[in-house]
């Protein structure tokens, strides 16, 4: 791929940097949000106002009613969405599902579906993982058995974040138990009202509640929200994981740790001097950035790959989530390092609205330690650095 800038591109980054700074609101701008989604109201208002910029569906083509944008372009927007402090979309339903029901739902799922997703209005979440069956997803045994124009679908996912806020979720099911596992999976929409789910909240490491076990027990699901055929589940579920491998290493995220990290280095004092006047930290710190850069190159690189439809682009996006996860790790740890003694003080998490005296540190130190923690399942999520290696070994072989 050719290196040089791309005039293009940085005209576009100009023209998302000005809409955000002329669009976004003050009351909105610069909730930390981290690894979380933005509460309901702020990404409805936010997913509006994008609407009317045409914005509202960054990852779709333009036939599907999206921006058409380039993986740079959308990697770019990202990016700049981050830094400025926007409150996030519904990743689920922007950047899951909703490729999906463009590709494979009938024109009755996309007319009840994609407006509610275009407003904001329906929240999605996602019904993959269920205990012991993670990375090996093709082991999931929640069945559903079909009777008349309906199935009956009974198990348990785990890990469901944002479950307890949502109004549906798409959702794996076995169909079939007399083929090939992969071949005996179909996938479900599912409303969440729906009686016999039942969600309960799982309170993570990083001290907030995004995660849920969700538990079906005899929920009757209408036949007509089976997307695509039966036992297509698993097709479609590759589909799904396939998209934007150039996104794995979470590139916005680590620009916006290492920010948070130069804010820091001059806000920090230790000995009477500031840390980025210490050279073991600064040296640290340089090196730091480094790595960002050259996971931004390989970014740009594999993002390359994707418009090229090259095969090769999905074991590079391997290689970026396990390069990338890592680094998040590394940066938020060496982030809650720098606030020495101010680390072990239980800031207000994301969502809280911070009451009375502020803390130390607090306007630079909100949520680093509920990053930290969080980050430790970032070689997990999404496949594990050790399934991720395997698909590296497996497809460089090949090349």
């Amino acid at each position: 791929m050719d290196f040089q800038p791309d005039q293009g591109l940085d005209a576009f980054r100009d023209e998302v940097r000005t809409f955000l700074r002329e669009n976004l609101p003050a009351d909105l701008a610069g909730k930390p949000v981290g690894s979380v989604r933005s509460m309901r109201a702020d990404l409805v208002r936010w997913q509006r106002i994008l609407n009317q910029k045409g914005w509202g569906a960054p990852y779709w083509a333009a036939k599907d009613g999206g921006t058409g944008w380039s993986v740079l372009q959308r990697l770019a927007f990202d990016e700049e969405c981050v830094a400025a402090g926007a409150p996030t979309q519904d990743g689920f339903a922007q950047k899951l599902l909703g490729p999906v029901l463009n590709e494979f739902a009938s024109p009755e799922q996309k007319a009840e579906h994609l407006p509610l997703i275009f407003a904001g209005e329906r929240l999605w979440c996602q019904g993959f993982s269920e205990p012991g069956s993670g990375s090996d997803l093709a082991s999931l045994r929640t069945q559903a058995v079909r009777e008349g124009d309906h199935y009956v679908v009974n198990g348990q996912k785990i890990w469901t974040s944002y479950a307890h806020e949502s109004d549906w979720i798409f959702l794996l099911v076995r169909t079939n138990t007399e083929v090939k596992k992969q071949a005996g999976i179909s996938f479900l929409l599912v409303d969440m009202k729906t009686p016999g789910i039942t969600v309960r909240p799982i309170r993570s490491i990083d001290d907030c509640h995004h995660l849920n076990e969700t538990f079906f027990d005899n929920v009757r699901v209408p036949v007509g929200n089976r997307v695509g055929e039966e036992g297509a589940g698993w097709n479609i579920t590759k589909f799904l994981l396939n998209n934007e491998h150039a996104s794995a290493a979470d590139l916005p995220i680590l620009r916006r740790y290492l920010m948070q990290l130069k804010k820091l280095a001059t806000r920090q004092l230790a000995g009477g001097q500031a840390l980025i006047e210490q050279s073991e930290f600064a040296l640290k710190l340089a090196r730091l950035e480094a790595e960002v850069n050259a996971i931004a190159m390989m970014v740009k690189r594999v993002a390359a790959m994707e418009q090229d439809h090259s095969p090769a682009a999905h074991a590079m996006g391997s290689i970026l989530k396990v390069r990338g996860t890592e680094l998040q790790q590394r940066l938020s740890e060496f982030a809650l390092e720098a606030l020495g003694d101010y680390g072990a003080i239980a800031y207000p998490e994301p969502h809280d609205d911070a009451q009375g005296e502020a803390l130390p540190l607090q306007e630079v130190g909100r949520g680093i330690a509920n990053e930290m923690f969080f980050r430790r399942a970032s070689t997990i999520y999404g496949g594990t650095s050790e399934v991720q290696r395997g698909i590296i070994a497996k497809m460089l072989f090949q090349f």
